[in-house]
């Protein structure tokens, strides 16, 4: 129990000692895609992450499988971050250490992810403008990431860190609703 308590703290050094390797070899943008694929690969491959989360397999046989999948399709930098986590026995913090490395790659850049979820797909024009609200109001750059929810009644909601821009329509029937309500 006792790593619990003290994971996040574990993860965020294992991820910035691969940013701050991978700033200082030149290679963030390389290393950064990298680790978008292997969170894609996890995301697919359910019995991967069981493998890497189940502490009966040992370090060795976690470390050849991973260099089995990944070998070839990463910067030598990645792949050996993804040894060490394998040899140190933390591949069960793998995945939680990739995207915290993208959230702290970002925020090196002044970049901030947004969370947009739309109930029909925006254009690329939608998106662009969006963007643009986004950073004049954060004053940062944004990367949208998108959603689609059928549920959501017309409307789009957007999330950056911890507030919501919220444009949908059940917003509005809400509001005019109090205001009818005398609320």
């Amino acid at each position: 129990a006792k790593t619990r308590m003290n994971a996040p703290e574990v993860v965020r050094r294992y991820a910035a000692t691969l940013l701050n390797a991978a700033e200082e070899t030149g290679v963030l943008e390389s290393v950064r895609s990298d680790v978008e694929g292997v969170l894609e690969t996890m995301a697919k491959s359910k019995d991967l992450v069981g493998f890497l989360e189940n502490p009966l397999f040992s370090a060795d046989i976690q470390h050849k499988a991973l260099v089995a999948i990944f070998e070839g399709k990463l910067q030598e930098l990645t792949l050996n971050f993804l040894s060490l986590m394998a040899q140190r026995r933390r591949t069960n913090l793998l995945s939680q250490a990739l995207e915290t490395f993208l959230v702290l790659a970002e925020e090196k850049e002044g970049v901030v992810s947004a969370e947009v979820v739309s109930a029909v797909a925006l254009t690329e024009d939608q998106q662009e403008r969006l963007r643009g609200r986004l950073a004049t109001y954060t004053g940062k750059k944004v990367r949208l990431q998108s959603h689609v929810d059928p549920n959501l009644r017309g409307g789009v909601v957007a999330k950056v860190g911890d507030t919501v821009f919220d444009g949908s329509i059940n917003t509005h029937l809400e509001r005019l609703r109090r205001h009818l309500g005398g609320a």
